[in-house]
């Protein structure tokens, strides 16, 4: 694996074995941290556009756009050459790598098909909407809550919020924005550590300013979710993005009957979860004790998922014009 996801591997794993080996007994628990050090001594890095081979298979790591440190393979096995991609974005945003093309012929190709025909609107109109939301709820002094995951399209969010807090500081000024999640605070010292593994844009805005731009100035990551105050006007991001359990829900319950507030939905969400009933924006929802909420809060779903749609995947199927695809 890469670099960055080797650094990832450790801090989700250290983070899982934490987690269930606190609910279950030693006897029950999957992993100990024994194992999780035999595992991260077994990993070989790659670098991008680096072959290694393995028994006579070759294989050479390209970008895949979809978080940091994310890689499509190019595998190359008696003379045939099959490109996985694995999750994979072709859209450049502020800080990743685009997927790109190996510019070889491929004989196979396997790409993963996460929103089948759906199509996704242009980045700039998704990224407009997604501020008019978030300023509409500031502007009347309400809470603004987004559900998401630790890691990933989270980090690009929060770039896009340092920058228009930044641009409209007058405007904003003494809104707070917070970042809520166990392992926010470890996730961005992971990001800057490894902005040189990101894209040219991130790294001449660290060049021209000299400074981190993981290094939120209008952003604050906690894991105190006693820090959020009870009314407005908040921006808050909070895990987990499925709005199951966690920080996110226990917010979710506290302003969702007042109609000042808002939700904003930006990834993608699994079928039988709450984030993707609540897109529908019924009535009432349920309260994770048992019972029934009412929902007044305004719910948008804006999805900057890091998932190509089906545009982006049929442009890219056609561009490497493979004979045999799998999807």
């Amino acid at each position: 694996m890469t670099r960055p996801t080797k650094g990832v591997f450790r801090w989700l794993a250290t983070d899982y074995i934490r987690v269930t080996n606190t609910s279950n007994s030693d006897t029950s628990a999957l992993y100990s941290e024994a194992d999780l050090i035999s595992a991260h001594a077994k990993i070989e890095e790659i670098d991008v556009h680096q072959q290694v081979e393995v028994n006579g298979i070759k294989f050479t790591a390209y970008n895949a756009g979809h978080v940091l440190g994310a890689a499509m393979f190019l595998i190359e096995i008696a003379g045939v050459k099959v490109l996985y991609t694995g999750d994979y974005s072709r859209e450049e945003d502020r800080h990743l790598v685009q997927a790109e093309n190996p510019g070889v012929s491929i004989h196979v190709l396997i790409t993963e098909s996460t929103y089948g025909v759906q199509s996704h609107h242009p980045r700039a109109e998704r990224e407009r909407e997604f501020m008019t939301c978030v300023r509409d709820v500031v502007r009347r002094r309400g809470c603004c809550l987004m559900p998401v995951t630790a890691l990933g399209r989270t980090q690009e969010l929060l770039l896009i919020l340092e920058e228009h807090w930044g641009r409209y500081a007058q405007e904003l000024e003494g809104v707070p924005v917070f970042f809520i999640s166990a392992l926010g605070k470890a996730g961005t010292r992971l990001y800057q550590a490894y902005i040189m593994h990101m894209n040219q844009r991130i790294q001449r805005q660290f060049n021209r300013t000299g400074r981190n731009p993981f290094d939120f100035k209008y952003i604050k990551t906690s894991t105190n979710i006693g820090e959020v105050p009870d009314s407005g006007p908040c921006v808050v991001l909070a895990s987990p993005g499925m709005l199951q359990n966690g920080v996110s829900r226990q917010l979710l319950e506290r302003w969702a009957p007042r109609p000042e507030n808002g939700l904003i939905v930006t990834g993608y969400s699994v079928e039988g979860t709450l984030a993707r009933t609540i897109v529908n924006s019924p009535d009432v929802i349920p309260a994770f004790a048992g019972g029934t909420i009412p929902r007044r809060m305004t719910v948008k779903n804006i999805s900057f998922s890091a998932h190509v749609d089906y545009a982006q995947n049929s442009a890219f199927i056609d561009e490497i014009r493979a004979p045999h695809v799998i999807l």
